[in-house]
């Protein structure tokens, strides 16, 4: 909690006064030590009189008698909450702030209202990092410039989510812009330069709950915002607010009168008006802007708040223990790395005759690669916690060494399991993620010997790249082009399940190129049943038409007995066919599979 308390004893001619700091601010507490004062104080709450009355206002002034409710009793304090500089000018600038949130939550809807991954998210990341570039230096802090990898890094992603198709990016992808916008937030309000990765990882869990604990914030500001209102040029935004509440219903009725004389209008006014404002969007669009809206006010209460410590000095221990550690594990990784070059890499290890290729990668792969992590976090702490010494410098850099020899041993492993059983995203992720770690590893130990290198910002540097070239590589794309390479250049029914379970439209170039096995055929794929019309090789077009995240209708086959599968297929094509990318939800990987599906179609 930010600050210390104070308590004043305000008695006769010898006043005093203390001050108080909690998570919201600083708090000034004021009493009397004797029993019939009846000298004024200020306090927290609503307006009113009487010995610790309470109020219900959020920094409102209050007074009091100061009397106690008996003869010789103790006086009861009177708390007064004190902001500080940055909440000030929050609090006293608040209406514009609050209508910038307000802004931003109806921009949210705009943008995001069943519509999450369109060409929309750039202009919402681009409204959002403007609005930051103008709200924290109004409210005190200086943007720095090495922030703007961090945008340039949200509007990467962005534009990917854009372009892609696949839930598991839009996860990832929305995963990485919490976490770029946190760092964002907390590198403008302390000073980050020599934080560790795990002061990085506390400050932005903090940040967070600090904002939760800053929920009352939009809430008392906006009511002290339009009491301020009232008065003085303010009162116009008032008269202007009202006048639209007002025109609401006014609108609504003459709406209707000019339905009723005009067909085109009616037409215009029922497939697009009434869409729109029916009850159950009023109330999901509603509650998006509200949410957003307070989510936006309750981060610039959290940054403002300040209660994020700075780094301290952590202390160092005597590091024979360490050496001693250190020693012990270097020698057990020394001779396992040995075994692991001259039996895996040398190609004189042969498998067991009752392993498979799936055991043997599962045995290995997922054990080094969790020591590999170990390593990492191991050889950090090592480095925190103890004084430098050249012995222990010459172990971490040993197991550091040792743990690039683990890592390619996880990734020879994972390749042998790849070829056997062909890709997957997890699979690919993996592999990404090893090299990823590799490059992480140069990081540590460039830390072991240069002591204010910035490992951190190594790490963020790093993994961002990284993580924008694997998405926009377009993973499931990759995926089917490797797959259908190992079948020889065909669509195979071994590989065609994989396709329309978890891949998505991104895929759908690479299909589209691709001859079709004749034994993919309705029966297998869809229902098994062994009548002659399901015998018949299924059309790729169909195929495009099943992959994940597909916006048009798609029926699956041999589903409706009432109908031909013929007549099915038909209904799944002209659904196809029919459907056109709107302006608002246009996808680059969704209007790609149209087109591939326009191009089979016409074969």
């Amino acid at each position: 909690m930010q600050g210390q308390e104070e308590q004043v004893q305000q008695g006769g001619k010898n006043p005093q006064e203390t001050t108080a700091h909690s998570g919201y601010g600083t708090w000034s507490v004021y009493s009397n030590g004797q029993s019939n004062a009846s000298s004024p104080g200020t306090g927290y709450g609503a307006p009113g009189t009487g010995y610790g009355t309470s109020g219900t206002g959020y920094g409102a002034p209050r007074t009091g008698t100061g009397t106690p409710p008996y003869p010789g009793a103790s006086p009861v304090p009177i708390r007064r909450k004190v902001l500080n500089t940055y909440q000030e000018r929050l609090k006293s600038n608040f209406g514009r702030y609050g209508f910038c949130a307000l802004f931003i939550g109806i921009l949210t809807a705009f943008c995001f209202y069943h519509n999450p991954n369109a060409i929309t998210y750039p202009l919402f990341i681009g409204a959002i990092y403007g609005a930051a570039y103008w709200i924290l230096p109004s409210l005190g802090f200086a943007v720095k410039k090495d922030s703007l990898f961090l945008v340039a890094a949200a509007f990467v992603l962005a534009g990917n989510s854009a372009a892609t198709a696949s839930s598991v990016l839009h996860y990832l992808n929305t995963i990485a812009q919490i976490l770029l916008g946190s760092i964002f937030l907390i590198h403008q309000g302390y000073e980050d330069k020599y934080w560790d990765i795990t002061k990085y990882f506390t400050s932005i869990i903090l940040l967070w709950f600090e904002a939760l604990a800053s929920l009352p914030i939009p809430f008392s500001y906006s009511i002290a915002s339009a009491k301020k209102m009232k008065h003085g040029r303010n009162k116009n935004i008032l008269m202007l607010l009202g006048g639209c509440l007002a025109a609401v219903p006014a609108v609504i009725y003459l709406g209707y009168l000019l339905a009723d004389a005009d067909a085109v209008f009616k037409m215009i006014l029922e497939d697009v008006v009434l869409e729109i404002f029916n009850p159950s969007t009023l109330f999901g669009i509603a509650a998006m802007i509200f949410f957003s809206t307070v989510v936006v006010c309750c981060l610039m209460g959290s940054v403002c708040s300040k209660n994020l410590s700075e780094v301290k000095e952590t202390e160092r221990h005597n590091p024979l223990a360490a050496i001693s550690f250190t020693a012990m594990i270097a020698l057990l990784y020394l001779f396992f790395c040995g075994i692991q070059v001259i039996y895996l890499f040398a190609g004189k290890g042969k498998l067991p005759a009752d392993m498979t290729y799936s055991e043997y990668a599962r045995q290995g792969f997922f054990q080094l690669l969790a020591v590999a992590v170990l390593n990492l976090i191991f050889v950090l702490n090592c480095f925190k916690y103890f004084h430098k010494h050249s012995v222990l410098t010459f172990f971490l850099t040993v197991i550091s060494l040792c743990t690039y020899v683990m890592i390619a041993s996880a990734a020879y492993r994972m390749l042998l399991y790849v070829g056997a059983y062909y890709l997957t995203f997890l699979r690919l992720f993996v592999l990404w993620f090893l090299g990823v770690l590799a490059i992480l590893m140069l990081g540590v130990l460039a830390s072991i010997f240069l002591p204010h290198f910035r490992l951190f910002r190594w790490c963020l540097v790093v993994i961002t790249l990284a993580y924008c070239g694997f998405a926009w590589s377009m993973p499931d794309y990759q995926i089917a082009r490797y797959n259908i390479a190992q079948e020889g250049g065909r669509i195979t029914l071994d590989n065609v399940n994989y396709f329309i379970d978890y891949l998505s439209a991104d895929a759908a170039p690479a299909l589209a190129e691709a001859p079709l096995s004749p034994e993919v055929t309705y029966e297998k794929l869809y229902c098994y049943d062994s009548q002659p019309e399901y015998c018949k090789t299924v059309e790729k077009a169909l195929l495009i038409c099943d992959l994940e995240g597909i916006p048009w209708s798609f029926r699956i086959p041999c589903t409706n007995r009432l109908t031909s599968l013929e007549e099915q297929i038909q209904h799944n094509l002209e659904a196809a066919r029919n459907w056109e990318p709107g302006i608002r939800s246009y996808n680059f990987s969704t209007a790609r599979a149209k087109k591939m599906l326009e191009m089979v179609d016409g074969k």
